[in-house]
């Protein structure tokens, strides 16, 4: 009521007529205006008029009524609110704005801010922001968690959003700390930046803030040590910020940041410290003389250069150098063990007076303190955790704890970093672990029992586990006994974004495919994790049995242009673990430096950069594979190579170098046109050994499909995307040889009619084969029936047929269908983009009569052709009896509303509740149709495809969706917890409908593609 008292003449002078009458009729349709004063603010004719009418009448209803009416000024006139507001702000807040700036720029001059001790008072380094430090690399993502391209810092203040979320691991990030919040927002900010008591009061310090908008920058460090339900109102900077609109820069790391990305309008990762960073680091830090040992230690040592990509790291190190010159650590446990052990050594003139086993007591006890609160998300703790004054003297003196009591009732003590206090705790668990005390080991094993899923182990107590391992090769004897028997995942949630309400995803999803590839990347990340534990421990072979059991049946991933040294110490010291492994992945980039690699596990700095060998076969993945386990062999070897531009002989016998290793290989080639007529060469180098054979567009030549011939241990080929013109020597004439494949795949591979039935007398020879692909043929004769006559002939045990596009006939369905009997361990059948013309009545019909006799039929893309929807109701009868299914396909069957509403009642009786891709595209229903769909299964007891992962309702003609349709599909799509593709070509979303799905899929967090058209929105 305030502001409209003191912006009225403004008001009167500058609202339009337009906006006037549009206001007022919000105000009539919620009551707040009666009939006759809206007629009489109608009928009056001249713009400034009107305006007197209606504020005289809003002014005498109260303050709700004129925060509506400032509410819908908002909305109409929106420059004209904004102006008025920044008017009211300058008039009788700008003396407070510019003190409050002026105080802040002092407090950043200051040398009290820039100047710091990063490892607390009692080690003497002192950082200065304005020389110490270098420009920091950052890597932008997109919300999928994917990284986009390189920033400088430059950069990113330029492409500062309202929400910028900087993900960074352990030691990269020193600003100030979430964890020091206390009271509310006001507070902390006077607190932490200002001065208490403030002379702007907190309504009026909030009111700027909020007026400010986005001229206002929050930073906000540490978000893996804040508790947002205890402090509700700084939450909201990063929850609600699309409200306040403030700019916001939140720091977290790794393992906390899924909380966060699902907010975030710009993602970031602080790349690691380069070389030359640290360098510069390590001279402004040191005197000359130690920096110069210093420097050279980083020179001769491969492993503390890897670590030295952390500033933490590099400043620990600068503490011992400071302290033990000689020293070259080549852990991070062994980094922190000597600090620790440092600190304590060098204060030990101030705890003189104190007995030995007492100090020893008191050690041990701030190690339950980080231990306890590593498990309890705790980081400050108080007088009354320690046990006496005494103590307390004990470890401020040794610097294990630094003491925060300024402007605070009561002080709180805290490790001067968290990876500080989770080595701590490290420590203490690796104590307790290999202690002879049973009432002690007993307790380490009770914390080991706290971390009870894989993704704890994979993230949460990540560092917690390699600190342990990393202190003795008992304690890592003992937590690898312990994780092997931990088999439930847990939350996959840093690989997928939270869902609404942070339960368990496997709960929701038992039978997801998304749910298994999301396993997968935790078990990945688990044997990484696991071979860091290792080379931390520095057991060498001491571990081999343990190790052995945890690696059993695991895959291992490496990217042949950044090998870790962890992995050369592995191969090195535990070459009999090698074979427990189920599956070793080894990939080659032929062009590395293509934003293809950003797909990959991309290295992330300058300093990574250099190590890069730009060698298609980089000479550490040779030594790893070929020289190190010399009496050694794996399994199972994958060799991926993508975007080969060219290969030189040295080059292909270094392949043969590195297959030799393996006793059974997986060849995997994709878009490497650089290959073609040199992979004859290569699979003559590993002939002996290569099982699957995967070629992904590219060409090849006659000799190249010889000798993929020539290899009839071969039990997987897959093809595809492959045109070369058909040759009389090419694989199709000798792929009779393959006799003992398993797996035939074809996709586009231009192939003739005589092709077809050369490939169907072949089938005769596949006695073994269970999957049988054949996609995107023309021009086909009877060639096809002659195929399906064979496929379904009973002579092999199929599981897999899919013959999609490729000019199938009825004649060739009811063949089919008549020996579908003899397929009963089907459980894929893919006959989509096949259109049987006048023939699909008869021979759809004829299938859908003997679907039953395969029960276990989990996949059903069906054909389709004239007036084929008469067959839906027989299709939706027997999808009754077909309980496994998970994808389903009815393109182009002309279904119209009333057989979409017979779907709908399928789905809610229960049936197809483990649907997880459903494909209605190119059909007939209206906008009626889709309206009585989305709100059917959206008002449903039952969870109605809760499952889905990708659906295709695109249409047939171009559909123009009614308001009250996107309302429901929008309040539908958000409720399915795991879809992530969603194909509606031609829907004419207008830009409301994109801006209304934009922002529910914020507000639920849910991440999915949206198709509209052949590339993605």
């Amino acid at each position: 009521m305030d502001f409209i008292r003191e912006q009225r003449s403004e008001l009167v002078q500058r609202m339009r007529r337009q906006v006037i009458d549009q206001i007022v009729d919000k105000l009539y349709s919620i009551g707040v205006l009666n009939t006759e004063e809206k007629d009489l603010i109608q009928e009056t004719l001249l713009s400034q008029e009107k305006a007197r009418v209606i504020l005289g009448y809003i002014e005498n209803k109260g303050t709700a009524a004129c925060q509506l009416f400032l509410d819908y000024l908002k909305c109409y006139d929106q420059y004209l609110f904004q102006d008025l507001k920044c008017t009211n702000i300058q008039k009788y807040m700008e003396k407070d704005v510019e003190m409050i700036a002026e105080d802040l720029r002092r407090l950043y001059l200051s040398s009290a801010f820039q100047k710091f001790h990063p490892l607390g008072e009692e080690i003497d380094i002192i950082f200065d922001l304005e020389t110490t430090f270098s420009d920091a690399e950052f890597w932008k993502k997109n919300t999928s968690n994917r990284t986009i391209n390189q920033l400088q810092f430059q950069d990113l203040l330029g492409e500062l959003r309202d929400l910028t979320v900087i993900e960074g691991e352990a030691g990269k990030v020193f600003f100030i700390s979430l964890r020091s919040m206390q009271k509310g927002l006001y507070e902390s900010i006077c607190e932490q930046l200002l001065r208490e008591p403030y002379s702007v009061g907190s309504a009026t310090f909030m009111k700027i803030i909020e007026t400010l908008e986005q001229k206002v920058l929050f930073c906000l460090d540490g978000f893996d040590e804040f508790k947002p339900q205890d402090y509700p109102e700084t939450a909201r900077l990063f929850t609600k910020n699309v409200q306040y609109k403030h700019s916001v820069v939140l720091t977290t790391r790794t393992e906390t940041l899924s909380q966060v990305r699902s907010y975030a309008d710009l993602l970031v990762k602080i790349g690691d410290l380069s070389y030359s960073s640290a360098q510069m680091l390590i001279e402004n830090v040191l005197e000359e003389s130690l920096a110069k040992k210093l420097l050279i230690q980083l020179e001769q040592s491969s492993t503390m250069k890897e670590m030295m990509k952390t500033p933490l790291f590099v400043v620990i190190a600068c503490a011992i150098q400071m302290g033990d010159d000689d020293f070259i650590p080549k852990t991070q446990t062994a980094l922190f063990h000597t600090l620790h052990k440092l600190m304590i050594n060098k204060n030990q003139y101030k705890t003189g007076d104190l007995p030995e086993e007492y100090i020893t007591e008191s050690v041990n006890h701030c190690g339950d303190l980080a231990l306890d609160g590593v498990f309890k998300s705790k980081f400050d703790f108080t007088i009354e955790d320690l046990s006496s004054q005494k103590e307390e003297r004990l470890l401020l003196a040794a610097g294990l704890l630094n003491k925060y009591g300024a402007q605070r009732l009561k002080p709180v003590y805290r490790f001067f970093h968290k990876s500080f206090q989770e080595y701590t705790a490290g420590r203490r668990l690796h104590e307790l672990l290999t202690s002879s005390s049973a009432t002690e080991a007993s307790r380490g094993q009770m914390y080991l029992q706290k971390i009870r899923t894989i993704s704890d182990i994979t993230f949460k107590y990540q560092n917690l586990l390699q600190y342990t391992c990393g202190s003795s090769k008992d304690a890592a004897a003992e937590v690898f006994k312990y994780i092997v028997s931990v088999k439930d995942h847990g939350t996959l949630l840093q690989f997928l974004n939270d869902n609404e309400d942070g339960v368990n995803v496997e709960t929701q999803m038992q039978s997801s495919e998304e749910i298994e590839r999301l396993k997968l990347l935790n078990m990945n990340t688990l044997v990484e994790r696991g071979l860091t534990f290792v080379y931390e421990s520095r057991s060498e072979s001491a571990l081999a049995a343990e190790f052995e059991t945890f690696l059993q049946d695991k895959t291992l991933q490496i990217n042949s242009h950044f090998i870790p040294d962890y992995l050369f110490y592995f191969f090195e010291h535990l070459p009999t673990c090698l074979r427990a492994l189920g599956l070793i992945k080894l990939e080659f980039f032929g062009n590395f430096t293509s934003s293809s690699v950003n797909e990959i596990k991309k290295t992330e700095s300058e300093n990574q950069a250099q190590n890069v060998t730009q060698a298609l076969i980089p000479e550490p993945a040779i030594k790893l594979f070929y020289e190190t386990p010399w009496n050694q062999s794996f399994n199972t070897l994958q060799i991926t190579m993508r975007d080969f531009p060219g290969l030189k002989l040295r080059e292909i016998k270094c392949i043969g170098k590195i297959c030799c290793s393996a006793s059974s290989l997986i060849l995997y080639i994709s878009k490497s046109a650089g290959i073609t007529g040199k992979l004859h060469k290569i699979l003559n180098t590993c002939a002996r050994n290569v099982q699957d054979l995967v070629i992904e567009s590219t060409p090849l030549t006659e000799e190249d499909e010889q000798q993929i011939v020539k290899m009839t241990q071969l039990k997987t080929l897959y093809l595809t995307d492959l045109q070369t013109e058909h040759r009389d020597g090419g694989f199709i004439n000798g792929i009779h040889c393959l006799k003992n494949i398993e797996k035939l795949v074809l996709e586009n591979v231009k192939m003739n009619d005589d092709d077809i039935k050369k490939i169907a007398e072949s089938l005769k020879n596949f006695t073994s084969i269970s999957v049988f692909h054949l996609s995107q043929l023309t021009g086909l004769g009877n060639g096809i029936e002659q195929l399906v006559t064979e496929l379904s002939s009973g002579n092999c045990s199929l599981q897999e047929i899919k013959l999609a596009s490729c000019c199938l006939t009825g004649n060739a369905i009811r063949t089919l269908a008549q020996n579908l009997h003899k397929l009963e361990k089907l459980e894929v059948l893919d006959l989509s983009g096949n259109n049987l013309e006048e023939q699909a009545i008869n021979a759809v019909n004829i299938l859908l009569d003997q679907l039953t006799v395969v029960l276990g039929l989990k996949v059903l893309m069906l054909p389709f052709g004239s007036n084929v929807n008469t067959c839906f109701d027989k299709l939706v009868n027997q999808l009754k009896s077909l309980t496994n299914m998970t994808k389903l396909g009815l393109q182009k069957w002309n279904l119209n509303d009333a057989d979409l509403l017979k779907l709908t009642s399928l789905i809610t009786s229960g049936h197809l509740e483990n649907l997880q891709c459903l494909d209605l595209a190119k059909n007939s229903v209206t906008n009626k149709g889709w309206i009585a769909f989305f709100e059917t299964l959206r008002t449903s007891e039952t969870s109605c495809l809760c499952k889905l992962t990708s659906l295709d309702f695109s249409s047939q003609e171009e559909l123009y969706p009614e308001a009250f349709m996107v309302k429901e599909f929008v309040q539908w799509i958000v409720k399915l917890h795991f879809i992530h593709e969603v194909v509606l070509i031609n829907w004419m979303f207008d830009e409301n409908d994109l801006n209304m799905i934009k922002k529910a899929k914020a507000a639920q967090k849910r991440e999915f593609q949206l198709r509209l058209t052949d590339t993605y929105k």
